[in-house]
């Protein structure tokens, strides 16, 4: 998937990160 839209891929990547803690603090 690619994405031209740097604001998208912010999101994305915000959206990776909220998990990533989501994870770790409900583990």
């Amino acid at each position: 998937v690619v994405i031209p839209e740097p604001t998208t891929a912010l999101l994305v990547g915000f959206g990776l990160v909220g998990l990533g803690i989501a994870r770790r603090r409900s583990a």
